[in-house]
């Protein structure tokens, strides 16, 4: 990292000295009839490591057919809880409660048409988030949706932090399933 970079980005830091080869891990998770509810799934690092990437498959799929056409959308994150078990938000939704980013201001809108709309806030931990949306018809067809993302964070983790996945839907329901497979180096 150059002086440069140092002085624009003084909170990123060079991921901490392997100790080994890469090594490789996953999971796979699926939520059947995931009707306008969310759900949360962690797990904690039991070895100091950088994790170099991720690769996470998410689709959903309609079970049936829906009584009425609509909208489908599912909301997948991932973070990181450092050295405590992660919290979340109540029910139905049950975000991961992540703690707002000290490196930024909270969010403006400028919005002069006075459009309805909802915002977050910039978070720390945050690595992974995509939406699923697809519009259903009566009859269902061509209304699965997946996505494919790759993260190459370069996040240092510590023994005792947890990494935590998040998906929550609303609209017509259906099954949601997140694949996912990472590399790392132990430090």
């Amino acid at each position: 990292m150059n002086a440069r970079t140092k002085e624009l980005f003084p909170q990123v830091g060079m991921p901490a000295a392997s100790s080994g080869p890469q090594q490789l891990a996953g999971f796979g998770w699926e939520i059947s009839d995931i009707n306008n509810n969310g759900a949360d799934l962690y797990f904690e690092v039991l070895n100091a490591m950088v994790l170099n990437t991720m690769n996470i498959d998410v689709a959903f799929m309609l079970t049936g057919p829906p009584a009425q056409a609509g909208f489908a959308e599912v909301l997948c994150m991932g973070g990181v809880s450092r050295g405590a078990k992660p919290t979340f938000s109540d029910p139905p939704p049950a975000y991961i409660n992540l703690p707002p980013n000290p490196n930024f201001a909270r969010l403006a809108v400028h919005n002069p048409n006075n459009l309805s709309n909802g915002i977050g806030g910039v978070v720390s931990g945050l690595f992974y988030t995509v939406i699923l949306k697809t519009w259903v018809p009566v009859d269902g067809t061509a209304s699965s949706t997946y996505r494919h993302v790759v993260v190459s964070p370069g996040l240092v983790l510590s023994k005792g932090d947890f990494l935590v996945f998040h998906m929550d839907h609303a609209g017509v329901g259906g099954d949601v399933e997140m694949q996912t497979s990472f590399q790392y180096t132990l430090s």
